[in-house]
């Protein structure tokens, strides 16, 4: 039997500029960042983690904004 957990506490993303998000945890901690752009002719989303003091790491891309601001949680 398998179960699957839901997910209780997303990742909040908050609009910084056009086609760059903020992603904060639940407790308002920055986690990281989404940024939106085109991969042949598609919308595509990289997301980047923060690492403190001021350090960015790239994570992946992905199809959906929401994948890549859950890969940041």
């Amino acid at each position: 039997m398998t179960t699957t957990t839901p997910i209780l506490h997303r990742p909040e993303l908050r609009r910084v500029r056009d086609g760059y998000w903020r992603v904060t945890a639940p407790s308002g901690i920055l986690l990281g960042y989404v940024e939106e752009f085109e991969s042949e002719g598609l919308p595509r989303y990289r997301a980047t983690r923060l690492h403190p003091p001021l350090r960015l790491v790239a994570i992946g891309e992905f199809a959906e904004r929401e994948e890549a601001a859950e890969c940041l949680r």
